[in-house]
């Protein structure tokens, strides 16, 4: 496999930008971690961390490494250039990311969440129902991109005739992540279109609540502090987008691990239903959805002899780190039956009274994504209502690509761009 190639220690960082790097990363990660730790960029201007408890140590370092770009009290005004408008992730480590958080954080864990898991049963089901009768699914357009989005806007409280208009809407905001000028441009416009679509409804639920998330987001409060409006806007920008995607490609990865790299496993699943958990996790740390995030240094820091300097850009690459052969046994094998990996629930903290490592998918920390209990969640639920519905599942076609980058000129997270599957209704 291409993960064990040995391709030395000169690493040109043009590499990054390249379709092959998109590809597959791994061969470059290992020669990061192996000979360079810290990898002084000079290309992009940046440092790259690799190794797992490096990252590991810079998320749980606050003090020294910042999410935000620019500072709170500064001349920048948050959300002016994000297609999501201002929301948590422009903030970093200020005040205002933990008044947001602290606002909202509540409402994805516990009983909160658990209301709505009735909810993705039945979206589910709706979905599995277009196209159960064809004998075959292309899984990334006709399950794995419909059931999130289809279930964020429900528990929204959003009109169900509009579910298509909002996965639109979805798919033009990832795209607007992305470096492409006329993407952005058009993530922008779906952005403002959502928003005058919404707006009315943020402004009657604040008055008049019900049991819907929306009212539950506009009516939360900490120390009697409520989001703007303008505030729930990017919250649910994000909150569908980013969201969203993470879901969606979570479930498209599942499946083509199990499809594709282990059909061995594939069977356990089917005897085992409870297994998608585990499957999760494995997927979370063998190819994650998302396989890189920012830091910038608020003072000098040195990691493996390298001085990165103040106000230094860090990107610290989770995909290499959940492959690090000096944390995880055969670290390039995907096995949903790993004994190194903490397997079930993740924490803030990282750390389990298991004693094993878990994966570093959802970040560790300040940052820790407020939606890993609902992406979890509607991954293993929706993939098991569709394994209940079909039987001798297998591949339409005896090779695929593989899970890739989306390209840089448009946003979005790793993925197959497209997975058949044959089946025969149960």
């Amino acid at each position: 496999m291409s993960e064990a190639v040995d391709i030395g220690p000169n690493i040109d960082p043009r590499i990054f930008d390249s379709e092959e790097f998109q590809r597959d990363p791994f061969p470059i990660y290992k020669a990061l971690r192996d000979y360079h730790p810290c990898f002084h960029d000079r290309f992009h201007n940046r440092w790259v961390i690799s190794r797992y408890w490096d990252v590991d140590g810079v998320f749980q370092d606050n003090e020294s490494f910042d999410r935000g770009v620019y500072e709170p009290d500064g001349p920048y005004e948050f959300g002016t250039n994000h297609v999501f408008g201002p929301n948590i992730l422009e903030y970093g480590n200020s005040n205002e990311h933990r008044r947001l958080r602290n606002i909202v954080a509540g409402q994805f864990v516990g009983q909160k969440l658990n209301d709505f898991m009735p909810m993705i049963d039945q979206i589910s089901a709706e979905v599995i129902d277009r196209f159960i009768d064809q004998g075959e699914v292309e899984m990334t357009t006709q399950f794995s991109s419909q059931v999130p989005i289809r279930v964020i806007s429900n528990m929204l409280g959003l009109p169900r005739e509009d579910e298509d208009t909002f996965v639109e809407w979805y798919q033009l905001l990832i795209a607007g992540l992305g470096f492409g000028g006329e993407h952005m441009a058009r993530g922008i416009q779906a952005r403002n279109d959502m928003w005058d679509y919404i707006d009315p409804m943020i402004r009657e639920r604040s008055k008049n609540p019900g049991e819907d998330l929306l009212s539950r987001i506009c009516v939360a409060e900490i120390d009697g502090n409520r989001m703007s409006v303008e505030e729930v806007k990017g919250f649910v920008a994000l909150l569908l987008a980013a969201g969203g995607d993470t879901t969606d490609k979570a479930i498209a990865n599942m499946w083509y691990h199990l499809l594709y790299t282990r059909p061995d496993q594939l069977q356990d699943v089917i005897e085992t239903p409870e297994l998608w958990d585990d499957c999760f996790t494995e997927m979370m740390r063998f190819d994650p959805v998302v396989h890189a995030q920012f830091r910038r240094t608020t003072r000098e820091v040195v990691i493996h002899d390298e001085v990165i300097p103040a106000r230094g850009g860090v990107v610290l690459y989770l995909g290499a780190g959940n492959r690090d052969e000096r944390v995880f046994k055969d670290p390039d094998t995907f096995d949903i039956r790993r004994e190194d990996l903490h397997m079930g629930r993740e924490n803030r903290s990282g750390r389990y009274k298991d004693g094993k490592p878990g994966h570093l998918g959802f970040g560790i920390g300040q940052h820790f994504c407020m939606g890993y209990a609902m992406a979890r969640q509607e991954s293993a639920i929706s993939c098991a209502r569709l394994m209940e519905r079909i039987k001798n599942v297998r591949p339409k076609f005896a090779d695929h690509p593989g899970i890739s980058s989306p390209s840089i000129d448009s946003g979005g997270f790793r993925s197959p761009q497209e997975l058949w599957m044959e089946f025969d209704p149960a």
